[in-house]
């Protein structure tokens, strides 16, 4: 096969989504199915902020979407609401420095996003999330990781 008929390998992006809710995960994951990046994006889902962490002790990934309002564990809520803050910088602990998309269902928490912003997010997205808004963002953040890293 003549190597300019040959199609391109297309890199592939793996990405963590992280909320308690099945819904926003299940909607999540189509659409990043429909993303026309040039990526083939492998997509795992965590429901609370334990799954994540285990995750993330074990795996490596390039861009991180993690809801701020997470549970501890499974149906565990404990008093810190917005655990996913927390989370992050734990994460952050682990030595974890792929791109985070911060969500949130609070509309436009000016509090929330400042917090999100100082603790070194990508960006904040807010519920329900347009596939637009998402589709430029994972390509800008995406686009711009990859500058940083050459």
């Amino acid at each position: 096969m003549d190597q300019r008929s040959a199609p391109k390998a297309r890199a592939r992006k793996r990405v963590l989504i992280v909320d308690d809710e099945p819904s926003v995960l299940s909607m999540l994951r189509g659409f990043f199915a429909s993303f026309q990046h040039g990526h083939v994006y492998q997509i795992t889902t965590a429901e609370s902020a334990t799954d994540a962490f285990s995750l993330l002790r074990q795996e490596q990934f390039d861009l991180i979407l993690l809801d701020i309002v997470m549970p501890a564990a499974r149906g565990l809520w404990i008093k810190e609401r917005n655990l996913g803050l927390g989370l992050l910088a734990r994460f952050r602990d682990l030595g974890v420095t792929a791109p985070v998309l911060m969500m949130t269902g609070v509309w436009k928490d000016v509090g929330k996003e400042g917090e999100a912003r100082n603790a070194g997010v990508a960006g904040v997205l807010y519920k329900p999330i347009a596939l637009r808004e998402l589709d430029e963002t994972v390509e800008r953040i995406l686009r711009s990781d990859a500058a940083s890293a050459r």
